[in-house]
């Protein structure tokens, strides 16, 4: 009754139908997570923007200007596949040099290759914890910053 009178004077619903709701067994309260900062750190952040982050830098290798074309008539890209990897590897390689007395974070090599483990190399089996997206979260920025810059001047030279 209270919920019905609060939709009145409110006009609008408190909780609208939804499909999930008539699904077979469901359990709203296994649903909810935990707690939002772990909803957050593991689902958007570990799961959609940081494979988010690295397509956009691939396809910001691969992007049409940067095909060549054969007498042939076949493309192939100016940014090898060599050179991608190169990328990630770069990538690896500065999580792995982050050190306690520059960052007050510390990011062991063996960190750094679960990471490239789980995003390039897209292992099934491979997790990450709440705690270590948390310093991806911190670190990323710092790391991704001109991480493309010798392909782009390969490419383009000054």
């Amino acid at each position: 009754m209270q919920v019905a009178k609060a939709e009145r004077t409110l006009k609008h619903k408190l909780r609208p139908d939804n499909a999930f709701f008539k699904a077979l067994h469901f359990d709203i309260f296994k649903c909810v997570p935990k707690e939002e900062l772990h909803q957050f750190l593991l689902g958007l952040f570990g799961d959609h923007i940081v494979p988010a982050t690295m397509y956009e830098y691939t396809m910001a290798l691969r992007r049409p200007d940067l095909v060549k074309k054969n007498k042939s008539g076949s493309e192939t890209f100016l940014i090898t596949n060599k050179m991608l990897e190169n990328v990630w590897k770069r990538l690896r390689d500065r999580l792995a040099s982050i050190k306690s007395s520059t960052s007050m974070i510390e990011i062991s090599s063996e960190y750094a290759s679960h990471f490239y483990d789980m995003y390039v190399q897209k292992h099934a089996g491979k997790h990450m914890t709440g705690d270590r997206v948390r310093i991806l979260l911190l670190m990323l920025p710092f790391v991704f910053r001109d991480l493309i810059a010798p392909e782009v001047c390969d490419v383009y030279p000054i």
